[in-house]
Protein backbone atom coordinates (compact mmCIF):
# COMPACT_ATOMS: atom_id res chain seq x y z
CA UNK A 1 0.00 0.00 0.00
CA UNK A 2 1.62 3.27 -1.13
CA UNK A 3 -0.79 5.66 0.65
CA UNK A 4 -1.18 7.73 -2.54
CA UNK A 5 2.54 8.01 -3.27
CA UNK A 6 3.78 6.85 -6.66
CA UNK A 7 6.24 7.80 -9.38
CA UNK A 8 3.82 10.07 -11.21
CA UNK A 9 4.97 13.62 -11.93
CA UNK A 10 3.49 15.96 -9.32
CA UNK A 11 2.84 19.68 -9.09
CA UNK A 12 1.75 22.20 -6.47
CA UNK A 13 1.90 25.84 -5.51
CA UNK A 14 5.04 26.31 -3.43
CA UNK A 15 4.04 29.76 -2.18
CA UNK A 16 1.10 31.08 -0.21
CA UNK A 17 -1.82 32.49 -2.18
CA UNK A 18 -2.00 36.28 -2.33
CA UNK A 19 1.68 37.25 -2.27
CA UNK A 20 3.49 39.42 -4.79
CA UNK A 21 4.96 36.33 -6.45
CA UNK A 22 3.72 32.80 -6.94
CA UNK A 23 5.74 29.66 -7.63
CA UNK A 24 4.53 26.37 -9.04
CA UNK A 25 6.82 23.41 -8.52
CA UNK A 26 6.81 20.28 -10.71
CA UNK A 27 8.78 17.12 -9.96
CA UNK A 28 9.02 13.86 -11.84
CA UNK A 29 9.92 12.19 -15.10
CA UNK A 30 7.87 14.47 -17.38
CA UNK A 31 8.22 17.71 -15.41
CA UNK A 32 10.30 19.44 -18.09
CA UNK A 33 8.20 18.30 -21.07
CA UNK A 34 4.95 19.26 -19.33
CA UNK A 35 6.17 22.68 -18.24
CA UNK A 36 7.39 23.35 -21.77
CA UNK A 37 3.83 22.90 -23.04
CA UNK A 38 2.69 25.92 -21.00
CA UNK A 39 5.77 28.13 -20.78
CA UNK A 40 7.26 29.73 -23.89
CA UNK A 41 10.54 31.60 -23.97
CA UNK A 42 13.40 32.33 -26.33
CA UNK A 43 15.18 29.16 -25.26
CA UNK A 44 13.78 25.78 -24.30
CA UNK A 45 13.91 24.15 -20.89
CA UNK A 46 16.77 21.70 -21.44
CA UNK A 47 20.09 20.72 -19.94
CA UNK A 48 21.90 23.41 -21.93
CA UNK A 49 20.00 26.00 -19.92
CA UNK A 50 19.66 24.06 -16.65
CA UNK A 51 19.52 26.00 -13.38
CA UNK A 52 19.08 29.32 -15.17
CA UNK A 53 16.03 31.52 -14.66
CA UNK A 54 14.62 32.29 -18.10
CA UNK A 55 11.94 34.83 -18.99
CA UNK A 56 8.91 33.87 -21.03
CA UNK A 57 5.12 33.78 -21.13
CA UNK A 58 2.76 31.33 -19.47
CA UNK A 59 -0.28 29.92 -21.28
CA UNK A 60 -2.86 27.28 -20.49
CA UNK A 61 -3.14 24.13 -22.61
CA UNK A 62 -5.54 25.89 -25.03
CA UNK A 63 -3.14 28.75 -25.69
CA UNK A 64 -4.83 31.35 -23.47
CA UNK A 65 -2.26 33.79 -22.05
CA UNK A 66 -2.06 33.59 -18.26
CA UNK A 67 1.07 35.61 -17.41
CA UNK A 68 2.97 37.92 -19.77
CA UNK A 69 6.17 37.69 -17.74
CA UNK A 70 6.89 34.34 -16.14
CA UNK A 71 10.27 32.98 -15.10
CA UNK A 72 11.07 29.28 -15.48
CA UNK A 73 13.96 27.23 -14.18
CA UNK A 74 14.75 23.58 -14.95
CA UNK A 75 16.78 21.54 -12.43
CA UNK A 76 17.60 18.08 -13.77
CA UNK A 77 17.78 15.13 -11.40
CA UNK A 78 19.42 13.63 -9.53
CA UNK A 79 21.05 16.94 -8.52
CA UNK A 80 17.78 18.62 -7.55
CA UNK A 81 15.86 19.02 -4.31
CA UNK A 82 13.78 15.90 -4.88
CA UNK A 83 16.40 13.95 -6.80
CA UNK A 84 14.05 14.01 -9.83
CA UNK A 85 13.67 16.43 -12.70
CA UNK A 86 12.24 19.61 -11.20
CA UNK A 87 10.80 22.71 -12.85
CA UNK A 88 9.68 25.87 -11.10
CA UNK A 89 7.46 28.48 -12.72
CA UNK A 90 7.71 31.92 -11.09
CA UNK A 91 4.82 34.23 -11.94
CA UNK A 92 2.90 37.20 -10.62
CA UNK A 93 1.00 36.64 -7.41
CA UNK A 94 -2.71 36.94 -6.87
CA UNK A 95 -5.39 34.31 -6.80
CA UNK A 96 -6.00 33.74 -10.49
CA UNK A 97 -3.01 33.44 -12.91
CA UNK A 98 -1.02 30.67 -11.27
CA UNK A 99 -4.15 28.89 -10.10
CA UNK A 100 -5.23 28.67 -13.73
CA UNK A 101 -1.77 27.37 -14.64
CA UNK A 102 -1.96 24.74 -11.91
CA UNK A 103 -5.38 23.63 -13.14
CA UNK A 104 -3.96 23.31 -16.67
CA UNK A 105 -1.12 21.11 -15.41
CA UNK A 106 -3.62 18.84 -13.69
CA UNK A 107 -5.73 18.62 -16.85
CA UNK A 108 -2.64 17.69 -18.88
CA UNK A 109 -2.13 14.72 -16.59
CA UNK A 110 0.03 15.68 -13.62
CA UNK A 111 -1.02 14.79 -10.09
CA UNK A 112 -1.43 17.30 -7.27
CA UNK A 113 1.30 16.80 -4.67
CA UNK A 114 0.33 15.44 -1.29
CA UNK A 115 1.43 17.29 1.88
CA UNK A 116 5.22 17.12 2.15
CA UNK A 117 5.56 14.97 -0.96
CA UNK A 118 8.41 16.96 -2.49
CA UNK A 119 10.46 16.53 0.68
CA UNK A 120 9.35 12.91 0.99
CA UNK A 121 10.71 12.24 -2.49
CA UNK A 122 13.95 13.97 -1.50
CA UNK A 123 14.21 11.51 1.40
CA UNK A 124 13.27 8.45 -0.67
CA UNK A 125 15.81 9.44 -3.34
CA UNK A 126 18.62 9.83 -0.82
CA UNK A 127 18.90 13.61 -1.00
CA UNK A 128 18.06 13.97 2.71
CA UNK A 129 18.01 11.59 5.66
CA UNK A 130 14.89 11.56 7.81
CA UNK A 131 16.29 13.96 10.42
CA UNK A 132 17.06 16.47 7.66
CA UNK A 133 13.60 16.03 6.16
CA UNK A 134 12.05 16.75 9.56
CA UNK A 135 14.27 19.82 9.85
CA UNK A 136 12.74 21.30 6.69
CA UNK A 137 9.39 21.62 8.48
CA UNK A 138 11.15 23.00 11.57
CA UNK A 139 12.90 25.72 9.56
CA UNK A 140 9.49 26.82 8.25
CA UNK A 141 7.83 26.79 11.68
CA UNK A 142 10.73 28.29 13.70
CA UNK A 143 9.55 31.11 15.98
CA UNK A 144 12.90 32.26 17.38
CA UNK A 145 16.49 32.68 16.22
CA UNK A 146 17.53 29.79 18.47
CA UNK A 147 14.87 27.50 16.99
CA UNK A 148 15.92 28.49 13.47
CA UNK A 149 19.59 27.84 14.25
CA UNK A 150 18.69 24.43 15.69
CA UNK A 151 16.64 23.52 12.62
CA UNK A 152 19.40 24.64 10.27
CA UNK A 153 22.02 22.58 12.13
CA UNK A 154 19.78 19.55 11.82
CA UNK A 155 19.16 20.28 8.15
CA UNK A 156 22.93 20.49 7.65
CA UNK A 157 23.16 16.92 8.96
CA UNK A 158 24.52 17.46 12.48
CA UNK A 159 22.02 15.13 14.14
CA UNK A 160 22.09 12.57 11.35
CA UNK A 161 25.90 12.45 11.44
CA UNK A 162 25.91 11.90 15.19
CA UNK A 163 23.38 9.08 14.92
CA UNK A 164 25.38 7.53 12.06
CA UNK A 165 28.45 7.53 14.34
CA UNK A 166 26.39 5.61 16.93
CA UNK A 167 25.32 3.22 14.18
CA UNK A 168 28.92 2.50 13.16
CA UNK A 169 30.00 1.88 16.76
CA UNK A 170 27.07 -0.47 17.33
CA UNK A 171 27.81 -2.31 14.10
CA UNK A 172 31.37 -2.91 15.32
CA UNK A 173 30.02 -4.33 18.59
CA UNK A 174 27.57 -6.55 16.75
CA UNK A 175 30.23 -7.74 14.30
CA UNK A 176 32.38 -8.85 17.21
CA UNK A 177 29.45 -10.73 18.78
CA UNK A 178 28.42 -12.43 15.54
CA UNK A 179 31.98 -13.51 14.78
CA UNK A 180 31.61 -15.90 17.72
CA UNK A 181 28.55 -17.36 15.99
CA UNK A 182 30.15 -17.62 12.56
CA UNK A 183 33.42 -19.16 13.73
CA UNK A 184 32.68 -20.93 17.03
CA UNK A 185 35.50 -23.45 16.71
CA UNK A 186 38.17 -21.08 15.45
CA UNK A 187 40.84 -19.53 17.60
CA UNK A 188 40.41 -15.97 16.41
CA UNK A 189 41.78 -12.81 17.93
CA UNK A 190 38.52 -11.92 19.64
CA UNK A 191 38.15 -8.81 21.74
CA UNK A 192 37.97 -9.44 25.48
CA UNK A 193 34.65 -9.11 27.30
CA UNK A 194 35.92 -5.93 28.94
CA UNK A 195 36.21 -4.31 25.50
CA UNK A 196 32.60 -5.11 24.69
CA UNK A 197 31.43 -3.81 28.09
CA UNK A 198 33.45 -0.59 27.71
CA UNK A 199 32.11 -0.03 24.20
CA UNK A 200 28.52 -0.50 25.33
CA UNK A 201 28.98 1.69 28.41
CA UNK A 202 30.52 4.47 26.34
CA UNK A 203 27.77 4.23 23.74
CA UNK A 204 25.06 4.30 26.39
CA UNK A 205 26.60 7.44 27.92
CA UNK A 206 26.65 9.22 24.55
CA UNK A 207 23.10 8.13 23.79
CA UNK A 208 21.93 9.37 27.18
CA UNK A 209 23.61 12.74 26.71
CA UNK A 210 21.91 13.23 23.36
CA UNK A 211 18.54 12.04 24.68
CA UNK A 212 18.80 14.56 27.52
CA UNK A 213 18.60 17.41 24.99
CA UNK A 214 14.93 16.54 24.44
CA UNK A 215 13.67 19.23 26.82
CA UNK A 216 15.59 21.97 25.03
CA UNK A 217 14.39 20.64 21.68
CA UNK A 218 10.77 20.66 22.81
CA UNK A 219 11.07 24.19 24.19
CA UNK A 220 12.66 25.63 21.05
CA UNK A 221 10.38 23.81 18.62
CA UNK A 222 7.07 24.12 20.44
CA UNK A 223 7.55 27.04 22.83
CA UNK A 224 6.24 27.41 26.37
CA UNK A 225 2.92 28.76 27.65
CA UNK A 226 3.44 31.36 30.40
CA UNK A 227 0.40 32.56 32.35
CA UNK A 228 0.43 35.84 34.27
CA UNK A 229 -2.03 35.60 37.17
CA UNK A 230 -2.87 37.33 40.44
CA UNK A 231 -5.29 39.71 42.12
CA UNK A 232 -6.72 42.76 40.33
CA UNK A 233 -4.51 45.84 39.90
CA UNK A 234 -1.20 44.14 40.70
CA UNK A 235 0.13 44.97 37.21
CA UNK A 236 -0.55 41.81 35.19
CA UNK A 237 -1.59 43.60 32.00
CA UNK A 238 1.13 46.20 32.51
CA UNK A 239 3.71 43.41 32.74
CA UNK A 240 2.39 41.85 29.54
CA UNK A 241 2.66 45.18 27.74
CA UNK A 242 6.12 45.86 29.16
CA UNK A 243 7.45 42.48 28.04
CA UNK A 244 5.99 42.93 24.57
CA UNK A 245 7.13 46.54 24.26
CA UNK A 246 3.67 47.61 23.12
CA UNK A 247 0.15 48.10 24.48
CA UNK A 248 -1.45 44.72 23.89
CA UNK A 249 -3.75 44.68 26.93
CA UNK A 250 -5.94 47.46 28.35
CA UNK A 251 -4.52 48.89 31.57
CA UNK A 252 -6.81 50.62 34.06
CA UNK A 253 -6.96 51.38 37.77
CA UNK A 254 -10.50 49.99 37.77
CA UNK A 255 -10.46 46.45 39.21
CA UNK A 256 -11.71 43.71 36.91
CA UNK A 257 -10.73 45.42 33.62
CA UNK A 258 -9.42 42.16 32.16
CA UNK A 259 -12.38 39.81 31.79
CA UNK A 260 -10.98 37.30 29.30
CA UNK A 261 -7.54 35.91 28.58
CA UNK A 262 -5.29 38.15 26.45
CA UNK A 263 -2.66 36.22 24.50
CA UNK A 264 0.53 37.19 22.67
CA UNK A 265 3.83 35.71 21.46
CA UNK A 266 7.28 36.68 22.75
CA UNK A 267 10.84 35.35 22.72
CA UNK A 268 12.86 35.60 25.96
CA UNK A 269 16.49 34.39 26.02
CA UNK A 270 15.81 32.43 22.84
CA UNK A 271 12.75 30.74 24.35
CA UNK A 272 9.47 31.17 22.43
CA UNK A 273 6.79 32.11 24.97
CA UNK A 274 3.04 32.10 24.52
CA UNK A 275 1.99 34.76 27.03
CA UNK A 276 -1.46 34.63 28.60
CA UNK A 277 -2.72 37.56 30.68
CA UNK A 278 -5.67 36.58 32.89
CA UNK A 279 -8.51 38.14 34.83
CA UNK A 280 -7.74 39.33 38.37
CA UNK A 281 -8.54 36.80 41.09
CA UNK A 282 -10.93 38.12 43.74
CA UNK A 283 -14.36 37.48 45.22
CA UNK A 284 -16.96 38.80 42.78
CA UNK A 285 -20.62 38.26 42.01
CA UNK A 286 -20.24 39.64 38.46
CA UNK A 287 -20.96 36.61 36.25
CA UNK A 288 -18.74 37.86 33.40
CA UNK A 289 -15.82 38.49 35.76
CA UNK A 290 -16.40 35.09 37.38
CA UNK A 291 -16.22 33.47 33.95
CA UNK A 292 -12.94 35.27 33.32
CA UNK A 293 -11.52 33.96 36.59
CA UNK A 294 -12.63 30.44 35.67
CA UNK A 295 -10.74 30.80 32.39
CA UNK A 296 -7.69 31.98 34.33
CA UNK A 297 -7.85 28.86 36.47
CA UNK A 298 -8.10 26.68 33.35
CA UNK A 299 -5.11 28.40 31.78
CA UNK A 300 -3.03 27.92 34.93
CA UNK A 301 -3.87 24.20 34.98
CA UNK A 302 -2.22 23.55 31.60
CA UNK A 303 0.57 26.14 31.51
CA UNK A 304 4.24 25.18 31.70
CA UNK A 305 4.99 28.35 33.70
CA UNK A 306 2.89 30.61 35.92
CA UNK A 307 3.88 34.05 37.19
CA UNK A 308 1.82 34.71 40.33
CA UNK A 309 1.97 38.49 40.65
CA UNK A 310 1.45 40.42 43.89
CA UNK A 311 1.79 44.07 44.92
CA UNK A 312 4.98 44.74 46.90
CA UNK A 313 3.75 48.21 47.88
CA UNK A 314 0.66 46.88 49.69
CA UNK A 315 1.62 43.84 51.71
CA UNK A 316 -1.62 43.98 53.68
CA UNK A 317 -3.65 43.35 50.51
CA UNK A 318 -1.41 40.72 48.95
CA UNK A 319 -3.24 37.62 47.72
CA UNK A 320 -1.15 34.47 48.29
CA UNK A 321 -0.83 31.79 45.63
CA UNK A 322 -4.07 29.76 46.03
CA UNK A 323 -2.43 26.42 45.31
CA UNK A 324 -4.65 25.65 42.34
CA UNK A 325 -3.98 22.50 40.26
CA UNK A 326 -1.12 23.15 37.86
CA UNK A 327 1.35 21.09 35.85
CA UNK A 328 4.10 23.66 35.48
CA UNK A 329 6.34 25.81 37.66
CA UNK A 330 4.88 28.69 39.69
CA UNK A 331 7.13 31.73 40.17
CA UNK A 332 6.16 34.19 42.90
CA UNK A 333 6.69 37.73 41.59
CA UNK A 334 6.21 40.99 43.51
CA UNK A 335 5.51 44.04 41.35
CA UNK A 336 5.77 47.76 42.26
CA UNK A 337 8.98 47.25 44.21
CA UNK A 338 9.85 50.87 43.43
CA UNK A 339 7.00 51.86 45.77
CA UNK A 340 7.86 49.35 48.50
CA UNK A 341 9.49 50.61 51.68
CA UNK A 342 11.90 47.70 52.13
CA UNK A 343 14.17 45.60 49.95
CA UNK A 344 15.36 46.43 46.47
CA UNK A 345 14.17 45.22 43.09
CA UNK A 346 15.56 41.98 41.75
CA UNK A 347 15.99 40.15 45.06
CA UNK A 348 14.25 36.94 46.01
CA UNK A 349 11.33 36.47 45.92
CA UNK A 350 11.46 37.95 42.42
CA UNK A 351 10.81 41.66 42.89
CA UNK A 352 10.19 43.85 39.87
CA UNK A 353 8.88 47.24 38.84
CA UNK A 354 6.94 47.17 35.61
CA UNK A 355 6.94 50.99 35.69
CA UNK A 356 10.75 51.43 35.87
CA UNK A 357 11.86 48.10 34.40
CA UNK A 358 13.88 47.20 37.49
CA UNK A 359 14.15 43.50 38.22
CA UNK A 360 13.03 42.41 34.74
CA UNK A 361 16.44 40.88 33.99
CA UNK A 362 16.14 38.84 37.18
CA UNK A 363 12.69 37.76 36.03
CA UNK A 364 14.12 36.69 32.67
CA UNK A 365 16.81 34.71 34.54
CA UNK A 366 14.12 32.96 36.58
CA UNK A 367 12.05 32.15 33.47
CA UNK A 368 15.12 30.73 31.71
CA UNK A 369 16.06 28.61 34.72
CA UNK A 370 12.50 27.34 35.18
CA UNK A 371 12.17 26.35 31.52
CA UNK A 372 15.65 25.02 30.66
CA UNK A 373 16.95 24.15 34.11
CA UNK A 374 19.88 26.53 33.74
CA UNK A 375 20.90 30.02 32.69
CA UNK A 376 23.11 31.04 29.80
CA UNK A 377 20.86 30.42 26.81
CA UNK A 378 20.54 27.35 24.64
CA UNK A 379 23.45 24.95 24.31
CA UNK A 380 24.01 25.64 20.63
CA UNK A 381 24.35 21.92 19.97
CA UNK A 382 21.95 19.36 18.55
CA UNK A 383 18.66 19.03 20.44
CA UNK A 384 16.46 16.04 19.68
CA UNK A 385 12.70 15.76 19.32
CA UNK A 386 10.42 13.50 21.36
CA UNK A 387 10.52 10.92 18.54
CA UNK A 388 14.31 10.88 18.49
CA UNK A 389 14.59 10.71 22.29
CA UNK A 390 12.20 7.75 22.52
CA UNK A 391 14.26 5.82 19.97
CA UNK A 392 17.55 6.72 21.68
CA UNK A 393 16.14 5.46 24.97
CA UNK A 394 15.06 2.25 23.26
CA UNK A 395 18.62 1.74 22.01
CA UNK A 396 19.97 2.18 25.53
CA UNK A 397 17.46 -0.33 26.87
CA UNK A 398 18.41 -2.89 24.23
CA UNK A 399 22.11 -2.47 24.99
CA UNK A 400 21.38 -3.08 28.68
CA UNK A 401 19.38 -6.17 27.68
CA UNK A 402 22.35 -7.57 25.75
CA UNK A 403 24.93 -7.23 28.57
CA UNK A 404 23.93 -10.28 30.69
CA UNK A 405 24.08 -12.52 27.60
CA UNK A 406 27.56 -11.23 26.76
CA UNK A 407 28.77 -11.97 30.27
CA UNK A 408 27.66 -15.61 29.89
CA UNK A 409 28.92 -15.91 26.29
CA UNK A 410 25.35 -16.43 25.04
CA UNK A 411 26.30 -14.79 21.76
CA UNK A 412 23.18 -15.69 19.82
CA UNK A 413 20.89 -14.27 22.52
CA UNK A 414 23.05 -11.14 22.81
CA UNK A 415 22.81 -10.51 19.08
CA UNK A 416 19.00 -10.23 19.14
CA UNK A 417 18.72 -7.02 21.24
CA UNK A 418 21.76 -5.59 19.45
CA UNK A 419 19.97 -5.99 16.12
CA UNK A 420 16.91 -4.35 17.66
CA UNK A 421 19.10 -1.46 18.79
CA UNK A 422 20.43 -1.02 15.26
CA UNK A 423 16.89 -0.96 13.90
CA UNK A 424 15.92 1.74 16.40
CA UNK A 425 18.86 3.90 15.32
CA UNK A 426 17.82 3.31 11.72
CA UNK A 427 14.37 4.68 12.48
CA UNK A 428 15.91 8.01 13.48
CA UNK A 429 17.71 8.60 10.18
CA UNK A 430 15.33 6.59 8.01
CA UNK A 431 17.57 3.57 7.35
CA UNK A 432 14.64 1.44 8.55
CA UNK A 433 11.29 3.12 8.87
CA UNK A 434 7.65 2.09 8.40
CA UNK A 435 5.50 3.83 5.73
CA UNK A 436 2.94 4.79 8.38
CA UNK A 437 5.60 6.76 10.26
CA UNK A 438 6.58 8.55 7.06
CA UNK A 439 2.93 9.47 6.53
CA UNK A 440 2.77 10.93 10.04
CA UNK A 441 5.95 12.96 9.57
CA UNK A 442 5.26 14.35 6.11
CA UNK A 443 1.62 15.17 6.64
CA UNK A 444 2.80 17.94 8.95
CA UNK A 445 4.18 19.73 5.89
CA UNK A 446 2.36 22.12 3.62
CA UNK A 447 1.45 20.76 0.17
CA UNK A 448 4.10 22.69 -1.77
CA UNK A 449 7.08 21.60 0.34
Amino acid sequence: MNHGYDNQTICALATAVGGALAVIRLSGEVARETAQRLWRGRARLDRAHARRLMLGQLYDEKGVLLDQQCLAVYMPGPESYTGEDVVELHGHGGALPMRRALEALLRIGLRSALPGEFTRRAFLNGRLDLTQAEAVAEVISAESDAALALANRQLAGDLGNEVEAFHEQLQAILAEVESHLDFPDEELDWKPLEWLEDQIAGLQARLGKLSATRREGEVLREGVTLVIAGAPNVGKSSLLNRLLGRDRAIVSSIPGTTRDTVEAELVVRGIPLHLVDTAGIRASEDTVEADGMARAKDAIAVAELVLWLTDASSPETQVPWPGWPHRGTVLQVENKCDLARTQSCGEMPIRISVLTGEGLEALADAIETAVLGRRGGTTGTVAVSARHAALLDRVRAKLAEALPFLETSAWELAAIPLHDALDALGEITGRAVAPDLLDTIFHRFCIGK
